[in-house]
């Protein structure tokens, strides 16, 4: 029988590794059924009569990509063919910038990808690539892939500027583009449909809550923003295809009338490891979902109680506020500086020297909270309510909020309404 190590459990909770069967590690994190948000979207796309244009928002690290993927697998249970893009294959997510046409060119360029992947590689006549490059009539070199080499042409946006230049002034030239992407997805879906005899198609366009920007950029970002989701909102949704698109947590805070566009808009809270705040009192712990937090540890990893026990686990969920990223790196660095420092497993103290390393490892690049940072996490902390409706100026209050949300220094829940809470680790780094 194989002896598991102190490095098996540390890679255990590595993002990145996940087994492939979703369901084998699925924790639910809804605090009860009338509020799970990936039923209510399957409801959704089960129950519309047209095809649908749906947002789904969450924060970098909070689990959104296992939440698809559990929608994928129970829309294929239902005889629903679900194709999955991730954004990151074919955009370069650290650029403030990114248009329209390069998102509605991604997502099409991810269901040619899924689509031949999953049927055959001549399933299709063309891919989006070979389509707008004919309707182009241009010349456009392809740069070899180093990345991902099993992503063919499609790669160009973020291998190939000059075609990604070429592309967006064409289309701002014309109609044509976008009137040749819906006819190009009405084809995909035909054939799909006739391949497969359901008429209903779904595909799910992952990792755009990542889009950020550089410090001083934010409002580059904002801009963009609205320019993808806002302003034209008709042109990301196509005819025969209900999409989802993924979005980063705070754009209801800062674009509050978005909902009015979509069929839908759904947001994944955290764990809900505390309580609803009441106002003028602590916050109190809530059980049941620090219970599901230790689930998740345990569906990770069967003998995780050899190296941390329950009671620090379980301080590990109330520290991290339900956020499973932060709490997967708490573990990480617990048992690397277990290991370091040759202290005995199982870690059975919060108190120990470990975690405390642990806690001081997570939180030390903190120092570069500015004073609107502050200002904003006491707010969070303090009133926990609508974001949008505090907000006094966007050009000032804007920068704060996008950057606390990409580092989730504030972390969204739901039970009822949305409401914002710090996590408790933050406690200590900043006046409330």
């Amino acid at each position: 029988m194989t002896t598991l190590t102190a490095k098996d459990f540390h890679n255990a909770f590595i993002d990145t590794n996940r087994p492939t069967d979703v369901m084998s590690y699925y924790v639910n994190r809804a605090p009860d059924t009338a509020h799970d948000s990936v039923a209510e979207m399957k409801q959704a796309i089960e129950w519309e009569e047209t095809p649908g244009c749906y947002l789904f928002s969450g924060l970098r690290g909070a689990g959104k990509t296992t939440e698809l993927q559990r929608l994928q697998a129970e829309l294929a249970q239902e005889g629903i063919p679900t194709f999955y893009c991730n954004a990151d294959d074919f955009l370069d997510l650290n650029e403030p910038q990114v248009t329209q046409t390069e998102l509605i060119f991604t997502a099409l360029a991810g269901l040619s990808h899924a689509v031949n992947e999953r049927y055959g590689k001549d399933f299709l006549t063309e891919t989006i690539w070979e389509r707008t490059k004919r309707i182009m009539t241009s010349e456009v070199g392809i740069k070899p892939k180093v990345k991902a080499p099993m992503i063919e042409v499609e790669l160009s946006l973020k291998e190939n500027p000059s075609f990604k230049q070429e592309l967006i002034q064409f289309a701002n030239s014309s109609n044509a583009f976008f009137h040749d992407a819906a006819t190009f997805a009405s084809e995909v879906a035909t054939s799909v449909k006739d391949k497969t005899g359901q008429q209903k198609i779904v595909l799910i366009v992952d990792s755009l809550e990542r889009l950020s920007a550089p410090n001083g950029q934010e409002n580059t970002l904002f801009e963009s923003l609205k320019d993808l989701f806002f302003n034209f909102p008709a042109r990301l949704a196509f005819p025969d295809i209900t999409v989802i698109y993924t979005v980063p947590p705070y754009i209801h805070a800062v674009l509050p009338s978005i909902n009015q566009f979509y069929s839908g808009c759904f947001s994944l809270p955290n764990f809900k490891v505390m309580q609803t705040p009441v106002k003028d009192q602590d916050l109190k712990r809530n059980p049941e979902g620090i219970a599901k937090m230790v689930e998740v540890v345990a569906k990770r990893f069967n003998d995780w109680e050899n190296f941390i026990t329950k009671p620090v686990i379980e301080e590990f969920a109330w520290l991290c506020g339900g956020n499973v990223r932060r709490m997967f790196a708490l573990i990480r660095h617990t048992t690397k500086k277990a290991v370091l420092g040759k202290v005995n497993f199982p870690i059975d103290r919060v108190n120990c020297m470990p975690v405390q390393q642990a806690i001081l490892e997570e939180t030390k690049n903190y120092q570069w909270l500015n004073a609107q940072d502050r200002k904003w996490l006491a707010h969070c902390k303090t009133h926990s309510g609508n974001l949008a409706q505090n907000i006094n100026e966007l050009s000032t209050d804007l920068a704060p909020i996008i950057r606390l949300f990409d580092h989730s220094l504030v972390l969204n829940y739901q039970n009822g309404s949305i409401w914002y809470q710090v996590p408790p680790i933050m406690t200590g780094h900043f006046d409330a």
